[in-house]
């Protein structure tokens, strides 16, 4: 496992470093929110890569799958996401929304799914549940939309005008936004998850010190990261931070990217601390050419999530407040509006290191019928190494990634059995990463029940809290800027570390349980209009259907002629009554 990951991080490092911001129209220069290191998508993926689990005992993970999709007689899902916030001046008018529908019909898509609770809680809808993002005190969100706009009803009126479907997509399990401190689970703070937090500190000479984020991994808002020679790729971070180059444990140099526009270069006999928002503050503050660093110390916490270094504030899926809120806005919208489905989104953990609260523990008793005497060692123990974090895992690791899925499980259950009481024709589906053995970090398993991994990490009952059964369908980010299986194995990665593999792997742990439509990130194939358009192709090809994520990268490369020419016009097979009954 250790040497899959080693090859993991050098490919996929280099996607996160093309990441781009979402631009509004009126934006002449990045905000402060696009001036984050993290791919907000895929930042968990990426982090998850360095994890090595130490002291497990299983087979070893697969290297390749050969799942097929459901036989859908040549009906083929065509969809469209339309994520709220990188699309603020789109949508935020009838006029608008008139036009990228205009676009979206023409370009063949038959279903769009509208982001109308993102990431930071706010809503897009008239709620008497939850703030409408008019509300919100979130600097990029301002003058956008006026407290009466009610996107989902223009969205479901002006499509229907145009025979396309609409479902709309509710960011479940995050309710804030770390960077600007906003958003329900700040009005609520018992509602935050807890996250088990280690690190290592840097010392400076005079005393300071600031938490060590860790070691050749994305850099996040407001932290230091450590990067060595052994992260070997260009560009390793954008300029808007400062960095400290160390040798023999001396800093030698200090380049402020800001006021510079550089970034420094890594030594091969040291190594650069490398800082964004608060961690560059610190650096210019408190580090100086010819300083002794000092990283000999540590610390061990449990920390709710307002302070955990990530953009979007988690809350514990366990809590019956919070679990209750959640289940009543998808009541609300399937009451209230004339949807076609519910998407359901971020409906899992953060990370591996959520939920350590109280809470959990005392239901993690409950659930293995005994008490953790160390805790949370005895689930796991990080250690600092040369080349980076190590999680070690404690005798209850295995059955806490299964409680955790079990706690996602039953959550999927009551909502779905929550949208067919409301309203039986409400299609009730979710979206993911097709990155199954990494999946267990957010404590979810999306597959079907009779699918058994073959991963260390699996307890024998793992298996039995996959919820591909309960959802009409599924999307999956096939989200790698390889393509076919042949090209992943040149980069020295797994052949499911491509769109053909990621789609193979998809249908294989579903199991035909459900519809699986494959999902492609367009900014991964920015400036490679034909690269697009094959990955569009493969995806078509392997799967049931497509998701293109997201409209604001279609505005923003005019690639809707590419759709138009590529897809055809088709029926998603998930409204086929005969290729329904085959999940059923």
């Amino acid at each position: 496992m250790k040497q899959r990951c080693k090859a993991i991080i050098v490919s996929f490092i280099l996607v996160s470093m093309l990441v781009l911001p979402f631009y509004t129209a009126a934006a002449k220069a990045p905000h402060a929110a696009e001036l984050l290191e993290e791919d907000h998508l895929l930042e968990n993926f990426y982090n998850s890569q360095g994890i090595e689990i130490k002291g497990l005992n299983g087979q070893s993970p697969s290297e390749r799958y050969n799942g097929k999709a459901i036989q859908d007689n040549g009906l083929k899902g065509n969809i469209l996401w339309f994520d709220l916030s990188a699309n603020l001046s789109r949508l935020n008018s009838r006029e608008s929304v008139q036009t990228i529908l205009d676009k979206t019909k023409k370009a063949n898509i038959d279903t769009i799914v509208v982001d109308v609770k993102n990431y930071t809680g706010f809503v897009a809808y008239q709620s008497e549940i939850a703030p409408h993002i008019s509300s919100s005190t979130i600097p990029p969100y301002q003058n956008y939309y006026d407290e009466n706009y009610d996107l989902l009803s223009v969205v479901i009126e002006e499509a229907k005008a145009r025979n396309l479907k609409v479902h709309a997509a509710v960011n479940v399990f995050s309710e804030g936004s770390n960077t600007y401190k906003d958003g329900p689970a700040f009005r609520n703070p018992d509602w935050q998850t807890r996250y088990y937090y280690a690190v290592q500190v840097v010392t400076a000479p005079d005393g300071s010190q600031y938490d060590l984020f860790g070691q050749n991994k994305v850099r996040a808002a407001n932290t230091i990261v450590k990067y060595t020679s052994d992260y070997n790729v260009t560009p390793r971070v954008n300029r808007w931070g400062a960095e400290a180059v160390v040798i023999d444990n001396k800093v030698v140099q200090i380049i402020d990217g800001v006021t510079t526009g550089e970034v420094a270069a890594v030594p091969e006999d040291g190594y650069v601390l490398s800082g964004h928002g608060e961690g560059r503050t610190w650096i210019l503050q408190h580090l100086h050419i010819g300083d002794a660093v000092d990283l000999s110390r540590s610390r061990t916490d449990i920390i709710p999530a307002a302070q955990y270094p990530t953009f979007a504030t988690f809350v514990n899926p366990i809590y019956e407040e919070v679990r209750q809120y959640e289940l009543n806005i998808v009541k609300e919208i399937v009451s209230k509006y004339d949807v076609d489905g519910v998407v359901l989104d971020r409906a899992r953990y953060s990370n591996v290191y959520a939920d350590f609260s109280d809470l959990s523990r005392s239901e993690f008793e409950k659930y293995i019928g005994a008490q953790v005497e160390n805790w949370p060692e005895d689930i796991f123990q990080v250690k600092f190494t040369e080349t980076g974090d190590e999680l070690v895992a404690g005798p209850w690791f295995k059955k806490w990634i299964e409680w955790r899925a079990h706690n996602i499980y039953n959550f999927f259950n009551d909502a779905r059995d929550l949208v067919k009481s409301v309203k039986d024709d409400v299609y009730f589906s979710t979206y993911v990463g097709s990155w199954y053995p990494y999946y267990y970090n957010e404590g979810v398993n999306w597959g079907s029940k009779r699918y058994i991994p073959d991963e260390p990490w699996a307890s024998e009952d793992y298996h039995k809290y996959g919820y591909a059964g309960l959802l009409d369908f599924i999307m999956t980010g096939l989200y790698y800027p390889e393509i076919t299986e042949e090209e992943a194995v040149a980069k020295s990665n797994p052949e499911w570390m491509s769109v053909e593999g990621a789609a193979h792997l998809s249908t294989e742990v579903v199991d035909q349980d459900t519809f699986v439509y494959g999902s492609l990130y367009l900014l991964q194939y920015q400036g490679q209009p034909e690269r697009f358009k094959q990955a569009v192709e493969m995806t078509v090809n392997e799967t049931n259907g497509i998701m293109i994520f997201d409209l604001v990268y279609l505005e923003m490369y005019d690639w809707w002629h590419i759709l138009e020419n590529t897809l055809n016009k088709s029926n998603p097979p998930h409204e086929n009554p005969g290729l329904s009954k085959l999940i059923e």
